[in-house]
């Protein structure tokens, strides 16, 4: 009779549970998909750190980019971590926004900044345990992030810039994670596909917001009218551009160019994007529109597939 008066209701699991799963949230753990970009520069590198017909040096290369990928994990999860104290206030105003562990108090704010500062030694860390020259690429990732956060976010066109940099500073880090030289062709897709990406969320808020524009990121006034879809159009063919040159120009691919056979997929995989920016409720979230839209995600797996198939067959 003692165990079961002892034994927890559902609703005071729940009570308990809260703070956790809040706690989960403001990490923005879904957001973690991004930082698999330090596995790019694997691709890149083909026929410099492994070849399709010797892959012995693979599980260890996959490896060095597993741990500056739980580096940039621990050093995203603190810059939201940080964001969310800077904006508190303005996030208690907000109908979805107030539900945040640090603006509803279930996370109190020294306890926020300890979090933020262990998981920065973490992530610095992991990424300096790999070389110590990722230190300094986890501190420029972090500079720049704290300078969005703290205005640079509501500057027209410089917003979009900073984010897709950490697109690019990721890349770079795999790069030197596994010892090589940074291609350009790994800047020039990564950045353009980064800005892309970032100009398509921007398009889907200012979609999405309707009146609201001002309440929900004031930046966003700014992007109003055909200018988006400009920017935005810019961008993706950029992005398709500079990934068609790179199968041609880049070095260690195969002479007779038959990656372009991959160009399909990756403008599929554009077009497809596009669409789901003018269709989906979820468009200002790619990282969910990444790894839950079918079609995309199948774009994404053939590609990966065809890259490989392509790679095999000329080795």
């Amino acid at each position: 009779m003692a165990a079961k008066d002892q034994a927890l209701k559902p609703e005071d699991e729940k009570r308990l549970l809260k703070p956790v799963l809040a706690l989960l949230q403001s990490l923005r753990i879904r957001q973690w998909v991004k930082n698999g970009l330090v596995f790019l520069p694997f691709l890149f590198a083909v026929n410099q750190v492994w070849a399709p017909d010797n892959l012995a040096a693979v599980p260890q290369t996959l490896l060095h980019l597993a741990g500056v990928f739980l580096g940039f994990c621990a050093l995203s999860s603190a810059v939201y971590l940080l964001n969310d104290l800077a904006d508190r206030e303005e996030d208690r105003q907000h109908p979805g926004k107030r539900h945040r562990a640090i603006a509803s108090g279930q996370l109190p704010v020294p306890g926020a900044v300890v979090l933020s500062l262990i998981l920065v030694a973490v992530g610095l860390a992991l990424m300096g345990l790999n070389r110590p020259l990722l230190v300094g690429i986890g501190l420029l990732y972090l500079v720049i992030n704290l300078t969005y956060s703290l205005g640079a976010k509501r500057l027209v066109l410089v917003d979009v810039m900073l984010v897709a940099s950490g697109y690019v500073i990721r890349a770079a880090a795999g790069a030197l994670a596994i010892n090589v030289s940074p291609s350009p062709w790994l800047y020039a897709v990564t950045a353009a596909g980064a800005l892309f990406i970032v100009l398509g969320r921007r398009y889907a808020e200012v979609r999405l917001a309707g009146d609201d524009l001002g309440g929900q990121r004031p930046v966003l006034l700014a992007y109003r009218g055909p200018l988006i879809g400009q920017l935005l159009g810019i961008a993706a063919t950029a992005a398709l551009v500079s990934y068609t040159l790179y199968t041609v120009e880049a070095s260690g691919l195969p002479d007779n160019n038959s990656m372009l056979l991959t160009v399909p997929l990756v403008t599929l995989g554009l077009f497809r994007y596009l669409y789901l920016l003018n269709t989906s409720e979820e468009a200002e979230y790619p990282e969910q529109l990444i790894v839950r839209d079918l079609p995309l995600v199948l774009s994404i797996l053939c590609w990966i597939a065809a890259s490989a198939l392509v790679l095999v067959l000329n080795n």
